[in-house]
């Protein structure tokens, strides 16, 4: 499965922060991402490389009066038609389509409980060229993100919503803490759907980036001037995760997933 022509597929992760430049030297640090510059018209956008893969982007906040946040992108195969059906489900579109040169064409949606994520679909090159970018090598690759989460306070709703937009197969599991949705897009599982934990969570997708060791990542944290807001804990049959803020506000998870069977 490429993520990037693959209508569905979690492709990019973006961090949009206050401080761009504290951000990617916590990352640089944490996760051992290096940073690749790209000039801009709004700005620099900041691309960050696990080794030779493109991991993620790091770029200012368009309005300072926004959250520093990590966002989701998903791949579709219309970006207006599928903006379309998800006011028709009950969605909102919050950011207007709109081109970016290079790159493609994409927009910003809330999903009925008010989660934001954004559909991108990524420009052709010339002659067809498209490079592939397969998700299965993520769950081993130190620095990739491997794993997407709705928290959410409907997730019958949520199921709904994003399975007729999107097309997802949605199974659910069941989990020693409870009940787990499984997000599966061309038979392979990229994520998952559940429950807000407290009322004082709000709806939201968050990201795991997969990593050789999450206590000493999350300890690397802590002196990068970072936070521990969940410490290394064990997920049975999956793996040990944390989940980390940055210097800047940004949350993030780090996961070391458990061997998995061939």
């Amino acid at each position: 499965m490429n993520l990037f022509n693959t209508h569905g597929a979690f492709s990019w992760s973006e961090l949009m922060t206050a401080d761009p430049d504290a951000a990617v030297k916590f990352y640089g640090t944490v996760l051992g991402w290096s940073d690749q510059v790209m000039p801009m018209p709004q700005g620099d956008y900041h691309v960050q490389m696990a080794g030779e893969r493109r991991a993620g982007g790091i770029m200012a906040l368009p309005d300072p009066g926004l959250p520093t946040a990590w966002l989701q992108y998903i791949t579709v195969d219309d970006v207006d038609e599928t903006a379309k059906r998800a006011v028709e489900l009950g969605g909102q579109i919050v950011v207007p389509a709109m081109d970016i040169p290079m790159v493609g064409r994409f927009c910003g949606l809330l999903d009925p409980q008010n989660v934001f994520f954004h559909i991108i679909r990524y420009e052709q090159t010339e002659g067809g060229d498209e490079p592939v970018v397969e998700f299965a090598p993520s769950f081993a690759t130190h620095g990739c993100f491997s794993w997407y989460q709705l928290v959410t306070t409907d997730v019958g709703g949520a199921t709904e919503f994003y399975s007729r937009l999107l097309g997802w197969e949605i199974e659910e599991l069941q989990m020693p803490s409870g009940p787990y949705n499984l997000i599966k897009v061309s038979d392979e599982g990229m994520g998952g759907l559940m429950k807000v934990w407290s009322d004082d969570t709000p709806p939201h997708w968050g990201a795991y980036v997969t990593v050789d060791d999450a206590d000493a990542v999350a300890a690397s944290a802590t002196g990068a001037g970072g936070k521990v807001i969940v410490p290394p804990t064990d997920i049975e049959g999956v793996g040990r995760f944390a989940t980390l803020q940055d210097p800047t506000g940004g949350i993030l998870n780090v996961i070391k997933y458990l061997p998995m069977e061939q």
